[in-house]
């Protein structure tokens, strides 16, 4: 029983060295994720992991699969310590930068806040079903404009000067509208 934890605790640290060496972001990416990335609370990780879908992570990101596999915990792990700072997307039906955008009057409680409109949506999805779908598709439909959740500014309404939008009716990649 001993040597099972001892090599859980391995290969889980093996995951986490190998995902941290195999992925690359660029420097802007890469200097939000240092900025905004923190340790998160039990409640928020409670909440995260509602909405989190293993099965759906692996196919969406095939470089984190490829990496490590479809272990849920271990993908689960690599969201909450890497992919949520990267905007990676927990599910096929959860997209912060559509959800951020959508949602202006989050946008001036939480501005930047990444994990705060994970955490609010994971707990009042059933309580503020009037809100839009959080998915691309439903967003494009819609034609909004989707800017990245850390173009947000805490107590105001829309993206900041010059921000650049992620998604338009007439640019969005890797969504198709059927």
């Amino acid at each position: 029983m001993k040597k099972f934890k001892v090599a859980r605790v391995l290969s889980l640290l093996m995951a986490v060295v190998i995902s941290v060496t195999a992925f690359t972001i660029d420097s802007s990416a890469a200097s939000a994720v240092e900025t905004h990335k923190r340790t998160l609370t039990v409640e928020e990780l409670t909440a995260l992991s509602t909405i989190f879908n293993a099965k759906e992570y692996a196919a969406y990101y095939p470089d984190v699969e490829q990496a490590l596999g479809t272990d849920e915990k271990i993908l689960f792990s690599h969201f909450v310590n890497f992919g949520i700072w990267e905007q990676r997307q927990p599910s096929v039906s959860f997209n912060v930068d559509v959800y951020a955008s959508r949602n202006a009057d989050l946008q001036k409680l939480y501005g930047d806040d990444i994990v705060a409109y994970y955490v609010h949506y994971a707990n009042n999805k059933k309580t503020e079903a009037w809100r839009p779908l959080p998915v691309p598709t439903d967003a494009l439909w819609h034609n909004c404009i989707i800017y990245s959740v850390y173009d947000y500014v805490k107590g105001q309404a829309g993206p900041k000067a010059g921000a650049v939008p992620v998604m338009t009716p007439n640019y969005h990649p890797g969504v198709t509208v059927k």
